[in-house]
């Protein structure tokens, strides 16, 4: 649920914490460019009144309620509320909003990626997969396409990344290659708590590899046994939902982010290879 949702249920705050509250709902933009002690001055109340109300939204304190605002200020530049992820659409929708309804939801999605995403961390992954001489680059279901995709543009920056599936048709067991003297794994996965994840986990740590692991799932239990996790929030629900709407384009954009980070290693070099390509692609076959 919302900050400003959370924020104009009265019965949870009192009277001198509705002060704040109130201050909040009416001037948001205000409050996410203020101090602590600016804010209290303004609602005529204390640091320790708003931490209270801090931890009734459930933020941990002040900076972090901040940065949940701006997101939803996001959002509301170009919507009205905020789309349900979860479920976008309703009965009483007509097929006419529904570009409007997913720019939004899209948006949304990317809006909450970019308040979440530790950039230092994605350096940090950038620069494992970067130093190794061969990384596997592993996804099930539909996070694999986001990790084929991603597998794609690093080709042709001429990076030692591989898949088993495309290595090795159906098999999809991990195994030392020849000649790998530093290997790592960039694993891909929206939940992170599939078995299948668990095993390649094991299999890569018995392999000695370094793990990174990109994912839309706080709670997953894996982001803590690997060596580099980048963890973007995303308000889907894990069941009940119509589609990985959110959940992909929160993925996309750290792999975008990562992809980019790795072609800036060799820029120029990179960049004439792009030229290149691109001039050879133009002569006729014939």
């Amino acid at each position: 649920m919302s900050i400003l949702s959370q924020l104009k249920k009265e019965q949870l705050f009192t009277c001198s914490e509705m002060e704040v509250v109130n201050y909040i709902v009416s001037h948001p933009k205000a409050v996410v460019k203020a101090t602590i002690r600016e804010l209290a001055e303004l609602t005529y109340s204390s640091p320790s009144t708003i931490g209270r109300v801090c931890k009734k939204v459930g933020v941990d304190g002040f900076t972090e309620l901040k940065i949940k605002l701006a997101t939803e200020l996001d959002r509301l530049v170009v919507e009205s509320g905020t789309v349900d992820v979860t479920i976008p659409v309703g009965p009483e929708d007509k097929i006419e909003d529904f570009p409007k309804i997913f720019f939004n939801l899209h948006y949304q999605a990317l809006a909450d990626a970019y308040h979440t995403v530790n950039i230092k961390e994605v350096k940090a992954v950038a620069d494992t997969l970067y130093q190794a001489d061969c990384v596997y680059v592993l996804g099930s279901q539909q996070s694999l396409i986001l990790a084929m995709d991603f597998l794609c543009k690093c080709a042709k920056l001429g990076l030692p990344f591989f898949n088993p599936v495309m290595n090795n048709g159906f098999n999809n067991n991990l195994y030392k290659r020849k000649g790998c003297k530093k290997m790592a794994a960039l694993l891909v996965s929206q939940y992170a708590n599939s078995r299948r994840i668990s095993r390649w986990i094991k299999e890569l740590k018995s392999l000695k590899s370094e793990i990174c692991l990109v994912t839309a799932n706080p709670d997953s239990p894996n982001v803590n046994r690997v060596h580099h996790a980048v963890v973007v929030e995303s308000e889907e629900a894990v069941t009940g939902k119509i589609g990985n709407f959110a959940s992909r384009t929160a993925l996309s954009y750290v792999l975008d982010l990562l992809y980019m980070i790795l072609f800036m290693k060799d820029y120029e070099a990179n960049l004439e290879d792009m030229i290149r390509w691109n001039k050879e692609r133009e002569r006729p076959e014939w």
